[in-house]
């Protein structure tokens, strides 16, 4: 695949979603009368909307395509991919929560609450799921500087147990 390409529609996948998380905010925030489930997924899906924007951001400036970091972000934003999943979910929840007409919106009236506590659960449950994805992706790099370090360090271990072996040590 096209080095440019990924980064591109990797972008395009993550201001979809970005753009999605976004709506489902702004109806949840508009509910009137809403059960307590209502407060959770607007902190929820506000925490992932941070988490997503510097994604964004962090893909778009990245160096190269083959960083340890980008390597694994990439992975997650494949077709039918964790970031792709979320995405459809958060469409199906946007669906259901914004106002069946503009009119009621434009004359100030606020929707009622469309949602189970399961179905909540559900959508909390893959948002944390995700974000912890994309949190240790983004640590992938750091992961890797004490694995090179403690193999580096069994590496010389090994050299010096040679040495003090040989005979003309």
């Amino acid at each position: 695949m096209d080095p440019v390409s990924v980064p591109v529609g990797l972008v395009a996948g993550l201001v979809r979603l970005i753009d999605t998380t976004t709506k489902v905010i702004r109806y949840v925030n508009d509910v009137k009368d809403a059960p307590s489930e209502r407060a959770h997924l607007a902190r929820h899906s506000s925490s992932l909307l941070a988490l997503l924007t510097d994604l964004r951001y962090r893909v778009e400036e990245a160096k190269s395509a083959l960083e340890p970091w980008f390597v694994a972000v990439r992975s997650l934003g494949v077709q039918g991919g964790p970031l792709d999943q979320l995405r459809d979910r958060m469409e199906r929840l946007a669906t259901k929560l914004e106002p069946s007409t503009g009119q009621l919106r434009r004359a100030g009236m606020l929707f009622t609450w469309a949602l189970d506590k399961k179905e909540i659960d559900e959508v909390l449950a893959q948002i944390e799921r995700v974000k912890t994805l994309v949190m240790l992706a983004l640590q992938s790099d750091q992961l890797q500087v004490p694995l090179l370090v403690g193999s580096f360090a069994w590496f010389l271990a090994l050299l010096m147990s040679c040495q003090a072996s040989l005979p003309w040590h």
